[in-house]
């Protein structure tokens, strides 16, 4: 049984630890570099509160990185050096170099690291990248995504609103996008984007991201920071030679495919889920569910730290397009 020790007690660090519970772990602790924070989490969840890093890196097998994106390093570096596997949140790290750091030191020490892009384990989307890799729709050539929400509240997570901490919109809402459109129509060859600011958080608190593939694919990402209190949605549509995948979390069908060899056909996609509650309807429970089964089989993670990194890249090359107002070639951008 292995030991999960997780660095950072907040809003994340709570969600992980609630799924930790339902798998066969020890939850060892918490660490925080708010002492009172910690203790609320070891009261809550079990475990202890632990006053240093060290201490925590010291009786565990699993370092769970679940501080703020700018806090990410510090832990990784430490817990690689401890020779501990790693899951990060993600961004793996809010700047480039930080995160090539990160993914180095690990493979250096012989840890595995796995960064938590929980989307690709939301079954909608996995769904779409397994019916593209069936090849029953021929070549993809157009990804479209949108992924919003409403502006954070700067009084309960101040560093979300913090641009240099947190990358803004982009960097919290739209890398999961940005990754989940890599990771079905692969590597992208230049971004162009654009910010803009509706609901008062600076920079901006909508973008807009189109990606051009190596393929010649097309890619469109909006995320937002700016839809109304209580509302949130994400939707995605892939069109490809043989039809059009498309899912909308505000629509009560499951994921729809649309054939043009017969565009009254309507696959069934997915089912829905038999309860919102069951542990394998939680695509969070799913992606530390499969973190562990990697451990225990050698298997590679459906996540890799390159897909990470890659992902970091995509972010800052949107965010330096919006700065210069021009286009980033992704594999020269330096960050």
């Amino acid at each position: 049984m292995k030991s999960i020790g997780i660095v950072g007690a907040g809003l994340i660090g709570a969600w992980h630890a609630a799924r930790w519970k339902q798998l066969p772990v020890e939850l060892v602790g918490f660490y925080d570099v708010s002492p009172e924070t910690a203790a609320q989490a070891a009261a809550q969840f079990g475990g202890h509160a632990f006053d240093g890093l060290d201490d925590l890196l010291a009786v565990v097998d699993v370092a769970d990185v679940c501080t703020p994106t700018s806090h990410h390093k510090v832990p990784v570096l430490a817990a690689a050096a401890a020779g501990k596997d790693i899951v990060c949140e993600k961004p793996l790290a809010r700047h480039l170099r930080d995160a090539e750091e990160m993914v180095a030191a690990c493979r250096a020490a012989g840890v595995r690291l796995f960064v938590a892009q929980v989307v690709r384990f939301f079954r909608q989307f996995a769904r779409a990248k397994a019916l593209l890799d069936s090849g029953a729709l021929g070549r993809p050539g157009v990804i479209r995504t949108v992924r919003g929400g409403a502006p954070p509240n700067p009084g309960h997570r101040p560093w979300f609103t913090d641009f240099a901490q947190s990358g803004g919109v982009i960097m919290d809402v739209s890398i999961h996008d940005l990754d989940f459109a890599r990771w079905c129509l692969g590597d992208v060859e230049r971004v162009f984007a654009r910010g803009l600011t509706f609901a008062g958080v600076e920079p901006y608190d909508h973008a807009l991201v189109t990606l051009r593939f190596k393929n010649g694919a097309l890619g469109h990402i909006e995320g937002s920071w700016a839809y109304p209190p209580g509302r949130f949605r994400t939707r995605f549509e892939i069109a490809s030679e043989g039809g059009l995948i498309e899912w909308d979390s505000l629509d009560p069908m499951p994921l729809t495919v649309t054939l043009k060899s017969d565009e009254s056909l309507q696959a069934p996609g997915i089912p829905q889920p038999h309860s919102p509650l069951a542990p394998h309807d939680d695509p969070y429970f799913l992606e530390l569910e499969h973190f562990l089964h990697c451990l225990e089989s050698g298997d590679e993670f459906l996540v890799s730290p390159q897909d990470g990194l890659k992902a970091v890249r995509l972010s800052l090359a949107a965010i330096e397009s919006i700065r210069t107002g021009r286009p980033v070639y992704v594999d020269t951008f330096e960050g």
